[in-house]
């Protein structure tokens, strides 16, 4: 009852952050680099940046208060990963590769899927917005 109640509480908050892992099977043959419509450019601003820093499930845990080490509050922050990810959250042109891809999607390789109230989750379009703007060298634009 006791350990019932202090989950609550925890999950009341926003944020679990001590929670264990809820790790899926890797990308393996699952994922494909490519751009999913070349002709059409992402921005990081106007595109990455908005579904990034919403607040899903009521969690806003890597908006300045750095959950993990990782800060997605700007393009600089983001880029610099978190203590689990490190230089690895986004790898230009390889979003298969890429923690942050990982992390959105079903089976992240350590720790919950982010969001990590969800769901809601990224939806398929949210996700391949994210793919595509890596897919093109995740540019500060």
């Amino acid at each position: 009852m006791m350990k019932a109640l202090a989950l609550a509480a925890v999950m009341s908050s926003g944020c679990m952050l001590d929670e264990a892992p809820d790790v899926g099977a890797p990308l393996i043959g699952g994922c494909d680099n490519a751009d999913s419509n070349p002709s059409v450019s992402v921005s990081f601003s106007q595109d990455v940046h908005p579904l990034m820093t919403r607040s899903m499930g009521g969690c806003t845990c890597h908006q300045g208060r750095q959950t993990s080490g990782l800060d997605i509050s700007s393009y600089a922050s983001l880029r610099r990963g978190g203590i689990n990810s490190g230089a690895n959250i986004i790898i230009d042109n390889d979003p298969c590769s890429s923690i942050l891809v990982q992390k959105l999607g079903p089976t992240p390789p350590f720790g919950s899927r982010m969001p990590f109230n969800g769901p809601p989750y990224f939806t398929d379009d949210e996700l391949q917005l994210i793919h595509d703007w890596i897919a093109e060298g995740a540019l500060d634009n």
